[in-house]
């Protein structure tokens, strides 16, 4: 992409491309968006059979399908040039428009190959039923649908298709990264607490005096510093040490330390002596406090800062103000090493032999309500008395009992080693043995913070990924099924990964190709921004679309480019990454097309968008419940030619253990330092709409699968997503009255408070259809009359006309078809209630195979004729 091309014009240019390939209409028409929710697997399988019914149904404007007709040519599906995903929708996504990819699926080609591909890809989404796998049949000799439709089907359980051997693999890798996790965390935690115990042995004192030190020579003074400066006037002039109460406190200062010296001398005053000294201690502080910080505000020559802002008794008040929250946060945590240190040591001596169990007991029962927590944050609609729980709440008290505990189990080590498994005795030995530990635990924790790819390594996301991938690209691979019978005994195994099912994203964004572009949503996690703290306070994110990067030629070209082929937009601005010099580590290599479809699925991890919380990242990390990633994204800003290094030192030199720190405590700083956390694109947007609507893609018609978990019908996504459009995009997203009111289109439109109401035996409503509109100067009303944009929205629904076996699915699971999110094990009945569900819907609107449908016919009038589509 050179620089004076917009991201959107090489998306134009690849539709185009698309449009020859396909032999459809002019590359002036509007274009068309598929938006494909998130909701998990619940997601992937509705809007798979949503997929299936659109590509059997007539495009709007083609005649009547001849049987040797192209599918690519008349199919509803091909009309749409753009698809954006979102987590779930991710999964079945991906797998469409790897379908794409000229001879992925199969090598004969009697077309053009990116017209064979297409032709392939519409195909297999028309093929019914899905079947079920068996070695015995060569597909290569079947219908090109037959193979990918039954490898989804027996993917319901994709985390774990193979029940037993894959449940026990997924406990040895979770065990085992957790364990790993712990040790990482550990080691600075234990060199902490075997210098704290070697003080204590070494000086005989208690520890409490840290803290108590603490607030004497910091937290105190900070309070009393505040009160120093005094201004002459108004609060922006510069501050000044010549006032009263300086001078005035120096006075006393200097009479507290000879009073109080002259007092301690005396037997009977040592008391009052101490106190005064105490206060001359306080007071000494407090003067060089506000001595220094007035000081380094003259001094400060910030370019970026108007110093005549900055030195001012203002900004001396929020600066002192910063101090004492930071002095606060030190007594705290060295209060709490202080009492831990004693807590080991006392249950040491009196739990010697029992300690594991009581400790043990704690962690399993923290461990529930960990997971307990993570289902009630997915539950959107929570039974009455539960919304009234303050969950985050309930999150932090677990999170810091968890810290506690764990805490505790490495002062329990540090006093073991202390003392030999022995009898307690605090001897020369003893100081030796902690000496030791403590230099052993310094030397991990130098070695150990250089390997930065332990942040991913550790994490959930390459079982997750590797699952997906397993489950969704493999379905498109057509190695699998269309090898000798040697070859699909092995590859049409469920649990046997093969390396050709994940996809680069060279690959799959540079093979010239006529399927949608496709647009991978995911959310960076931002809660530390002083430019934008009142935005991030609630969003906590920004939406990251990974987008093609480079287009084909119009006249048809083959092979892949020689540059980037993948595009990045942060909050809808295109950066260019700098990645020469980059070091050797895991973290460094790019992501595939499956990883970044996992990340976009990250929904359960540490960094969870606009719900991040304190409570939810400390509980959640510290069970190593974490899906995210973190990301070098290396971003260039305008004009700047090489990346510099954002990271602060000394982290640069502990960066695994300031990385995992940054985690648990929900501290992410986006493209502020060198790594970025990235999670679920639905922790900012769920719908996968919001990036369609960009006027730069020319989107005239979105058709949206809304299939978040939404038993009530609150249309919190839908919600989420106008509210949005209007602050972001300065467009009002309204629903669409005239469809309500039409004949036939009434059937099967509804608006959101028809959708609360439980749905009749005879209803077929299942659709909004909503108006985008631009704000628009100078008009009455503040909006444009005409929408530039439609969304049609369809939404998982009981409707008349289901098949027995959804009907009866329906009555034994009454959270049909709005079951948990965590849910992710699809039995037979569950998986095929699902598809058959989004078939359904996908019918009643679009109408059947070579069928008529006054529905579909009737839609397509009221959009062309209101819409000029």
């Amino acid at each position: 992409m050179t620089a004076d091309e917009t991201p959107y014009q090489t998306e134009q240019q690849r539709i185009r491309f698309r449009r020859l390939k396909l032999h459809q209409h002019a590359p002036e028409a509007g274009n068309w968006g598929l938006a494909l929710s998130g909701g998990g697997i619940r997601s992937a399988t509705f809007c798979l059979g949503v997929l299936q019914a659109m590509a059997r149904a007539q495009a709007p404007g083609q005649p009547a399908a001849s049987p040797g007709a192209s599918p690519a040519e008349n199919s509803l599906l091909s009309r749409f040039d753009y698809l954006s995903t979102v987590s779930g929708g991710g999964y079945i996504g991906s797998f469409f428009s790897s379908l794409f990819l000229p001879g992925r699926l199969r090598d004969k080609a009697p077309l053009e190959p990116e017209t064979q591909a297409a032709h392939d890809a519409y195909q297999a989404l028309r093929f019914e039923p899905p079947g079920r796998i068996s070695t015995g049949v060569d597909y290569s000799e079947r219908p090109v649908g037959q193979g990918p439709a039954a490898w989804l089907r027996e993917n319901g359980r994709y985390l774990t298709p193979t029940g037993s051997g894959d449940m026990l693999y997924a406990l040895a890798m979770t065990w085992r990264n957790w364990l790993s996790l712990h040790a990482m965390l550990g080691m600075p935690i234990l060199l902490l607490l075997s210098l704290l115990s070697l003080f204590q042995v070494l000086s005989q004192a208690s520890l409490l005096l840290w803290p108590l030190m603490a607030a004497l020579l910091f937290a105190l003074p900070c309070a009393v510093a505040y009160w120093l400066v005094i201004p002459r006037g108004d609060l922006d002039q510069p501050p000044r040490l010549d006032n009263g109460a300086y001078r005035s406190l120096l006075v006393i200062v200097a009479g507290l330390w000879v009073g109080g010296g002259l007092a301690y001398a005396l037997a009977q005053w040592q008391a009052a002596g101490g106190l005064a000294l105490a206060a001359a201690l306080v007071g000494s502080s407090a003067l060089l406090i506000t001595r220094q910080l007035v000081r380094h505000l003259a001094n400060d020559r910030d370019p970026g800062r108007n110093s005549t802002c900055s030195n001012c008794v203002r900004n001396y008040r929020v600066q002192v103000t910063r101090a004492l929250g930071r002095a606060m946060a030190a007594v705290l945590v060295l209060g709490f090493l202080a009492l831990l240190v004693t807590a080991a040591q006392a249950l040491y001596e009196y739990l010697q032999a029992y300690q594991a169990l009581g400790t043990m007991a704690s962690l399993a029962l923290v461990m529930w309500l960990v997971r307990r927590l993570v289902v009630l944050k997915d539950e959107k609609p929570l039974p009455g008395w539960m919304r009234k729980l303050p969950l985050d709440v309930l999150a932090l008290i677990a999170g810091a009992l968890l810290l506690t505990l764990l805490c505790l189990c490495w002062a329990l080590l540090v006093q073991w080693v202390a003392h030999d498994g022995g009898t307690p005795s605090y001897s020369t030995a003893t100081a030796w043995r902690l000496l030791l530990l403590s230099l052993l635990a310094a030397s991990l924790v130098c070695v150990s913070g250089r390997f930065i790819g332990f942040l991913n390594t550790s994490s959930l996301h390459a079982f997750y990924s590797a699952r997906l991938t397993r489950a969704y690209l493999g379905a498109s691979n057509g190695r699998r099924f269309n090898g000798p019978a040697r070859q699909r005994r092995t590859y049409l195994s469920v649990a046997e990964p093969m390396s050709s099912d994940d996809l680069s994203l060279q690959q799959y964004y540079a093979t010239p190709s006529a399927g949608p572009v496709h647009l991978i949503n995911v959310t960076m996690n931002l809660t530390v921004d002083p430019a934008e703290q009142l935005v991030q306070r609630d969003r906590k994110g920004q939406p990251l679309c990974i987008a093609p990067n480079w287009a084909p030629a119009l006249e048809g070209t083959s092979g892949l480019c020689e540059g980037p082929a993948e595009g990045y937009t942060l909050d809808g601005k295109p950066y260019r990454r700098d990645l020469h010099h980059t070091p050797s580590s895991e973290i460094m290599q790019p992501l595939s097309l499956g990883q970044w479809i996992g990340v976009s699925g990250a929904a359960f991890s540490t960094g969870l968008g606009r719900a991040t919380s304190l409570g939810m990242s400390l509980v959640l990390g510290l069970a190593n419940v974490r899906l995210g990633i973190w990301w070098p994204s290396r971003f260039l800003d305008p004009g700047q030619q090489h990346w510099v290094r954002q990271d602060l030192k000394p982290w640069t030199y502990y960066s695994t253990q300031a990385y995992l720190f940054y985690e648990l405590t929900a501290r992410f700083h986006g493209y502020r330092r060198d790594y970025q956390y990235l999670s679920d694109g639905g922790h900012f947007e769920n719908t996968a709409t919001y990036e369609l609507l960009r006027q730069g893609r020319q989107v005239k018609l979105i058709v949206t699968c809304d299939c978040g978990c939404d038993p009530d019908y609150r249309f919190d996504d839908l919600a989420n997503l106008v509210r949005l459009a209007r602050i972001d995009q300065a467009l009002e997203i309204r629903e669409d009255p005239g469809v309500l009111q039409h004949p036939l289109l009434k059937t099967v439109f509804a608006s959101q408070e028809q959708f609360r109401q439980p749905p009749g035996a005879d209803s077929r409503q299942c659709a909004l259809l909503l108006n985008v509109h631009a704000h628009t100067p100078g008009c009455e009303s503040g909006i444009a009359t005409q929408p530039h944009c439609r969304i049609l929205v369809l939404k998982p629904r009981l409707i008349a006309g289901l098949a027995p076996d959804v009907r009866n699915y329906a009555r034994n699971n009454p959270g049909f078809p709005n079951q948990s999110t965590v849910d992710q094990f699809f039995d037979e009945a569950q998986f095929e209630s699902y598809r058959q569900l989004g078939l359904e819907i996908g019918r009643t609107l679009f109408g059947q195979e070579g069928q008529a449908n006054e529905i579909a016919e009737a839609l397509w009038r009221y959009l062309d004729g209101e819409a000029a589509l």
